[in-house]
C-alpha cells in the first residue's frame, strides 16, 4: 500500500488498514481469512466445526471463507460513505398506522 491511509486505526480493522480507508481489496486472501477468523472467534463463532472443503455439505470453511472475502472486498466501502440523518425517521417493521394504534391486546378495547 503506498499511500498511508488516513485516520485512526481501530481495533476491528483488518491488518494495515485505518478507519475510513477501502483498501481492503489490497489485502492478501490470507490476510483476510485471518481477519475473519479472528473476528468471528471474538463473536464465539467456530468454523472448524465445518468440513474444510465438501461440495456436498450444506457449507464449508472454504465457501464461507470465501464469501466473508467477497464481502468485505465489495460492500464495506459503501457502508462508510454512508451517513445516517438524525432527522430522518428510520423505517419500522410495521406501518406507522398499526405502530400507534396500541393493538398490545392488553385492555386494548375492541369488541
Amino acid at each position: 500500500m503506498d499511500s498511508a491511509p488516513s485516520g485512526p486505526t481501530r481495533p476491528h480493522d483488518p491488518p494495515g488498514l485505518r478507519s475510513g480507508a477501502t483498501q481492503v481489496r489490497d489485502l492478501t486472501d490470507e490476510e483476510l481469512d485471518a481477519y475473519i477468523l479472528t473476528r468471528l472467534a471474538a463473536l464465539g463463532v467456530d468454523l472448524s466445526v465445518l468440513p474444510a472443503a465438501d461440495e456436498s455439505a450444506p457449507t464449508d470453511q472454504a465457501r464461507v471463507l470465501q464469501s466473508a472475502r467477497r464481502f468485505l472486498r465489495t460492500t464495506p466501502h459503501v457502508i462508510h460513505g454512508f451517513e445516517m440523518d438524525p432527522q430522518e425517521v428510520v423505517p419500522g417493521m410495521y406501518p406507522i398506522g398499526l405502530r400507534e394504534s396500541g393493538t398490545s391486546g392488553a385492555g386494548g378495547g375492541g369488541g
